[in-house]
């Protein structure tokens, strides 16, 4: 067996670190409704990704989970892993979950943890929203900064759930504000379309949207959502080129 040279391998940890971050959702800028459902609302489910790296070598597992208590708080949680010949490299497990509440169709974040370990660089950021007071505390490794945020602010899990609602009600248009570890970041996506893709659960039907970037930038973030389970992410593609990327892609679901 030829080992992967240092430099590929770092690349690798950057690109499993992003997707497994990455997938996508606050004030939303909308036209005419095309793809409307009745009634947009949140399932309960859990979902199985793969990450793959270049479309097709398995770096990775992602699984992602929603959950309500009695008191209509909603957990929504993310774990990934490196699986295979990156694990033996790799050694970072990604944890996250938010808290928050629905005001109406708006997700409204309450508590967002990240947490990088076992690898060589780990990282702990913990964001308490204030929503009376237009503020969120961020704590990273220890070191807290607030900042001030506008309604409709999501964090960096939320808001593909946010998405996931806007997309059901028929939008078009996307502008997020998103609560980072020191800044509060607008995440845009622009419309691209119908496209029938397959994965390992068949062939879905889906709506694709694209990221919009700083001028300049050279990362290319493309999403596909499942227009039969209620606009859930199926695939993600992240990178600089048609060669260099990579995939997260739909394995298995319940719940929807």
């Amino acid at each position: 067996m030829v080992a992967p040279n240092n430099k590929r391998m770092n690349q690798m940890s950057r690109l499993v670190r992003y997707a497994a971050n990455a997938l996508l959702g606050g004030c939303l800028l909308a036209t005419a409704p095309l793809y409307a459902e009745p009634e947009p609302m949140l399932p309960v489910f859990t979902a199985h990704y793969e990450l793959l790296r270049n479309g097709n070598m398995k770096v990775g597992e992602v699984k992602r989970t929603t959950t309500i208590a009695e008191n209509g708080i909603i957990t929504f949680e993310s774990n990934s892993k490196t699986t295979g010949l990156a694990a033996l490299f790799i050694k970072d497990k990604i944890s996250e979950r938010t808290t928050f509440v629905l005001d109406g169709n708006t997700i409204q974040p309450q508590h967002y943890l990240y947490d990088r370990n076992g690898g060589k660089r780990s990282l702990v950021v913990n964001l308490n929203f204030d929503w009376p007071n237009k503020s969120v505390t961020s704590t990273v490794n220890e070191t807290p900064l607030q900042m001030s945020i506008s309604a409709g602010t999501q964090d960096k899990l939320s808001y593909q759930l946010q998405l996931m609602l806007d997309l059901q009600a028929g939008f078009t248009t996307f502008d997020y504000p998103v609560a980072d570890e020191d800044t509060v970041k607008t995440y845009r996506f622009t419309l691209l379309g119908e496209e029938t893709i397959k994965t390992p659960m068949g062939n879905i039907a889906t709506i694709k949207l694209k990221r919009e970037r700083a001028a300049g930038s050279k990362r290319n973030t493309t999403i596909w959502f499942a227009k039969s389970l209620r606009y859930l992410p199926v695939r993600i593609t992240q990178g600089k080129s048609d060669d260099e990327f990579i995939m997260l892609e739909i394995k298995k679901v319940e719940g929807l």
